[in-house]
């Protein structure tokens, strides 16, 4: 057995690499809406749900590479850790919006965008770049609509991700049987697919090359400690919080 070289550690080393497994993932649809049972606990590969939980990656890139895979449990629960984060703001809303709480995923897209609340003390800004750069450019879901002669970059992404989300809910709305088919086959889900894998690839390969593809870790023995990664609550989150607890998965 290969075992890994950080001193002090015993743990086999993976037999797939992050960004091996990121290629494998763009073989499956960018997610658009809540999978069907045991999909959203062991993701539509079953063995790259433990394959990404072993590697210890940086956070961000971990809960990403959970979503590509069409697993919402582990994010669920981690990103709630990253609420003043502004990639954990654009994770959350990407979580959001494939569990079918739109409501929510705009808000989160909002904060992410950096144009809702003004950065606090436990605010971490990165990524507030990414989502300003990917979603100003997709402009094309702003077309005959009042929004596309914003000029504002931040505010023009903010508009962009709100449309996507939109878009998706009214093909869920107007689905015929079951929700995940919604709209399956037609060019419209095709194009709303290729939107939502863009964008979570954008967050993967963002992510990696900020931090590192490699082992985080979470404690001794390991790389380095991700802890810094998770961020603190405001009053009003930590009040949210006790009013959800024990809120599990959303089915919508």
């Amino acid at each position: 057995m290969v075992v890994n070289a950080v001193a002090g550690s015993s743990r086999p080393s993976p037999s797939l690499s992050a960004k091996e497994i990121h290629n494998k993932l763009q073989e499956l649809p960018g997610p658009l809406f809540h999978p069907p049972s045991p999909t959203e606990y062991k993701g539509k590969v079953p063995r790259l749900q433990s394959a990404i939980a072993d590697l210890r990656l940086h956070p961000l890139l971990e809960e990403s590479l959970h979503l590509m895979n069409y697993s919402l449990v582990e994010p669920h629960f981690y990103l709630r850790k990253m609420q003043n984060s502004r990639g954990g703001q654009h994770l959350h809303g990407i979580l959001h919006r494939i569990e079918g709480d739109y409501e929510n995923a705009r808000t989160w897209y909002r904060e992410a965008s950096g144009t809702e609340t003004p950065a606090q003390d436990v605010t971490r800004t990165e990524g507030q770049d990414v989502f300003v750069r990917f979603w100003s450019r997709q402009t094309r879901l702003l077309v005959d609509t009042d929004a596309e002669d914003i000029e504002d970059e931040a505010q023009l992404a903010r508009a962009a991700g709100i449309a996507f989300i939109d878009q998706v809910e009214k093909m869920k709305k107007e689905s015929k049987g079951q929700v995940f088919d919604a709209g399956l086959g037609t060019l419209e889900r095709q194009e709303l697919e290729w939107i939502s894998k863009a964008e979570l690839n954008t967050v993967v390969e963002w992510a990696g090359s900020t931090f590192g593809w490699k082992d985080w870790g979470r404690g001794e023995g390991y790389a380095k400690d991700a802890s810094d990664a998770y961020t603190g609550n405001t009053e009003e989150q930590r009040e949210i919080f006790k009013k959800q607890s024990g809120e599990g998965i959303r089915k919508f």
